[in-house]
């Protein structure tokens, strides 16, 4: 596990221990978090707080986003790859409400997988290159 910044952390598990894992942490955090609010608070499901200006706005009660990547279906050239991904399926799992972790699940090309191994070579550069300019 490493401290990536702000309230961002992140962890390595194996594949066969990724769902409990997630459900485990998500678990735990339902548990624990209520406690750090009123009763009332955790009645009406929100809080009043003030923003930088000075407005005063309801902000709902924390819930916990996880975005997960794994090398199931893809590999990964570099960590910047992984971090992007991560920060996807992240943003992915805080649009949906309360505490939630998404999977990305991207596979390569089907066609990859039913080319004959003499188109496979062409296919790869152009996947290569299509992945390419995404990253940028």
């Amino acid at each position: 596990m490493g401290h990536i910044g702000g309230d961002d952390f992140i962890y390595n598990v194996p594949m066969e221990y990724l769902e409990a894992t997630c459900d485990e942490i998500i678990y735990l955090f339902d548990e624990l978090i209520p406690y750090q609010y009123t009763q009332e608070d955790r009645r009406t499901g929100y809080f009043l707080g003030k923003d930088r200006r000075g407005s005063v706005h309801r902000v709902p009660l924390m819930s916990l986003s996880i975005g997960v990547v794994t090398n199931q279906f893809q590999t990964f050239d570099h960590l910047g790859m992984i971090t992007e991904l991560a920060a996807e399926m992240k943003s992915f799992a805080k649009s949906l409400p309360g505490s939630k972790y998404v999977v990305g699940r991207r596979h390569k090309s089907p066609v990859l997988e039913t080319a004959a191994a003499s188109e496979a070579d062409a296919l790869t550069g152009a996947m290569a290159l299509d992945a390419q300019d995404q990253d940028t």
